[in-house]
């Protein structure tokens, strides 16, 4: 029998494990499927096909070329194991695959921190003799070939990232031979002398320096995270996204135009909705991909943090301290772990863009900086409602100048004025597309609003501080307090009194520029915080923005207590704020790996439940009009979420069936009586 589909010799031995089945829909079931046997294996004709009989599931799978594949499933987390062995020296030569595809993880692989940090010294110096030497050579032709071997380096450095260059004979012999002829005619041409150490130090303490330890840092920290699947709220998501594929009327710009016009009752979030489109687009229901933009994006505001630390701390070593705590400060990191809440790192992102953007306008009057400020405090506002304080972040930011700015000095000027701008458009548009504004758990009691606040503070402050650890303690103090008004109604007081206490025993004691920080951090933290003073209760994502204030206090402690202690010696003050920093880290990062494993148990348990879903499928549940009534539906594992939500629309990309009811019952018992005796209706029990 002649074969009809002949391999073209290009197989994925791994690309099954990276291309994501678990939540894709299932297409029908079979108890038997063939499989034709290669033409070039040695049998008889009748035997060229097989007839396998099981029970199995036919999916729709998303297929990606073979070499993108084989890097993100294959060669890549091979790299990454073998780092991961010995992060510092690395697992040896030859113990990571022939081919990684992408040298700097190779070398991480090999030769581990210590070793990519040796590569990178050598590639460094090698800038800096041209930097310090390039000018002074007389020779145009010298001069163009050291130009365009540092260009050659450049194309080598970028391909790196998808091929091993530098390890591949045919161009390592070339580059280091080609490294020494270029060294040796800077050295010919060298008119000056200068300290290579002394000039390696100044790179390596440099704000770009400090960027890239951040990136390095995210990556070690939240690199675990990417696998991680889908949860909850993220169903949705991905639901709305999804909703555009399958309608044959619905294009990109339909669909991004309902997206600004019609909120159908959700909150407007409109770059939000943009953003899952897109990904969906793209990505399918890879997992990986929506945590790399969640990492990336953690980074980014990390980084932007840091320039905005050093206009506010006058030091690059305070900014860089206040940047490194934030990016493992545990209490926020909800906003970090879960694919739902991206929006808010867009928001945080573009708001703290608008904020350093208007800064710079103060400085240097560029109209650059003017209209980046309002693009972004405009993008931040399409991202989540956050968006909408961030203007007056610039009026706090005034009391760092010295002087508290006058009401009539805000209205009469026109850049300010300007900030408020896309807020106004903001909320007239909102309004129009019909979106969720207060009701349900999103609203204000105006009896409690005052109770609530403080107690809000109060939680916020300790999350960020003592991290997850604080939240049970916390509702603990809330119920009692709750259920005892009197109570709170004297404790108000009481913290008032404390206070006080605070202002006058070490408040006073500060010079006036740390007084200035110290308030802005405390306007930053509070202002962060003014849609959602007023709920009932608080939760983790809400405290990513509003944790940057209070890591400004944090840091302007620390260093007053080094202040404090310098005069016992240096060594001893440094000693011991060291001892502190780590400590305090060392907490956070046994918190961090904590929310670590409660984030990846709820995704194992989400992918766990389609497993068995896909297991006992039935041609049906895709057609007819079917019942699923579960019990026991887990809403939270640990501190992470698992099905607050979104099981409707996540069972609905597993069958894609509109007319699937889904319903959540008490107990088995009532389960199974409201499902009855139809064929249509099953009964499912979380265990």
């Amino acid at each position: 029998m002649q074969a009809i589909n002949v391999s073209t010799g290009e197989s994925l031995p791994q690309g099954t494990g990276y291309i994501n089945l678990y939540l894709s829909p299932v297409t029908r079931d079979l108890n038997s499927f063939f499989y034709e046997l290669p033409p070039n294996l040695q049998s008889s004709s009748s035997g060229q096909v097989l007839v396998i009989y099981g029970d199995y599931i036919v999916k729709r799978a998303a297929a990606y070329d073979l070499s993108f594949t084989t890097r993100f499933q294959g060669e890549w987390p091979r790299a990454l194991e073998a780092f991961n062995r010995n992060i510092f020296l690395g697992s040896g030569y030859g113990s990571v695959s022939l081919a990684v595809d992408n040298n700097y993880l190779r070398v991480l692989g090999e030769i581990g921190i210590a070793g990519f940090i040796s590569l990178l010294v050598i590639f460094m110096s090698l800038g800096i003799y041209v930097k310090k030497i390039y000018p002074d050579i007389d020779s145009k032709l010298e001069k163009s070939f050291v130009l365009g071997f540092c260009a050659g380096v450049i194309g080598l450095a970028l391909n790196a990232v998808l091929i091993d260059v530098f390890e591949a004979s045919k161009i390592a012999f070339l580059l280091w031979m080609l490294s020494g002829v270029t060294l040796s005619i800077l050295i010919f041409n060298q008119k000056k002398e200068f300290n290579l150490f002394t000039e390696l130090r100044k790179i390596a303490t440099s704000g770009y320096a400090v960027i890239i330890y951040l990136l390095v840092f995210s990556v070690i920290l939240f690199a675990p995270m990417l696998d991680n699947y889908f949860v909850g709220d993220d169903f949705t998501w991905l639901r709305w996204a999804a909703n555009c594929s399958i309608d044959s009327n619905c294009n990109a710009i339909s669909a991004i135009t309902n997206y600004f016009t019609n909120s159908d009752g959700f909150f407007y979030r409109p770059g939000t909705k943009i953003y899952f489109y897109l990904m969906y687009q793209t990505f399918w229901l890879n997992q990986v991909m929506y945590h790399a933009v969640s990492l990336f994006l953690h980074f980014m505001v990390s980084s932007v943090f840091f320039l905005l630390a050093r206009k506010i701390l006058k030091s690059n070593l305070l900014a860089a301290c206040a940047a490194f705590l934030f990016l493992f400060l545990s209490g926020p990191l909800e906003a970090v772990f879960w694919i739902s809440t991206t929006g808010t790192l867009f928001t945080s992102l573009f708001g703290l863009l608008g904020l350093l953007m208007f800064i710079y306008w103060e400085e240097k009057r560029k109209i650059y900086y003017f209209l980046g400020a309002i693009l972004s405090f405009s993008l931040a506002l399409l991202f989540h409602e956050l968006g909408i304080v961030f203007p007056l972040l610039i009026i706090a930011y005034t009391l760092l100048r010295g002087s508290i700015p006058k009401v009539k000095e805000l209205i009469t000027r026109i850049d300010y004025l300007s900030m408020f701008i896309p807020s106004v458009v903001y909320l007239a548009i909102r309004f129009l597309a019909q979106s969720h504004w207060f009701s349900g758990d999103y609203s204000y009691d105006l009896l409690m609003l005052p109770f609530n606040i403080v107690g809000n503070l109060f939680g916020y402050a300790s999350l960020i501080i003592l991290g997850p650890i604080s939240l049970p303690i916390y509702e603990q103090i809330r119920v009692a307090l709750r259920e005892n008004i009197i109570l709170a109604i004297i404790a108000i007081p009481l913290l008032g009194f404390f206070s006080y206490l605070v202002y006058k025993f070490i408040f006073n004691k500060l010079s006036d520029e740390e007084k200035r920080v110290v308030i802005f951090g405390l306007l930053f933290f509070v202002i962060s915080l003014l849609p959602f003073l007023g709920l009932g209760n608080i939760t983790s994502r809400y405290s990513y923005l509003a944790s940057l204030g209070l890591i400004l206090i944090l840091v302007m402690v620390i260093k007053r207590i080094y202040g404090y202690l310098i005069s016992n010696g240096r060594e001893i003050a440094l000693g011991s704020i060291a001892v502190l920093v780590i400590v305090f880290s060392l907490f956070h990062f046994i918190a961090l790996q904590q929310t670590y494993k409660d984030w990846q148990g709820a995704g194992t348990r989400s992918k766990t439940f389609f497993i068995s879903i896909d297991s006992l499928y039935r041609n049906s549940w895709s057609e007819e009009d079917v019942q699923f009534h579960f019990v026991n539906v887990p809403i939270r594992v640990g501190q992470a979420w698992l099905f607050p939500v979104g099981l409707n629309d996540a069972l609905w990309f597993a069958f894609r069936n509109d007319n699937a009811r889904i319903f959540i019952e008490n107990s088995v018992e009532g389960a199974i009586e409201q499902a009855g005796s139809s064929p249509f209706s099953h009964v499912f029990n979380f265990n």
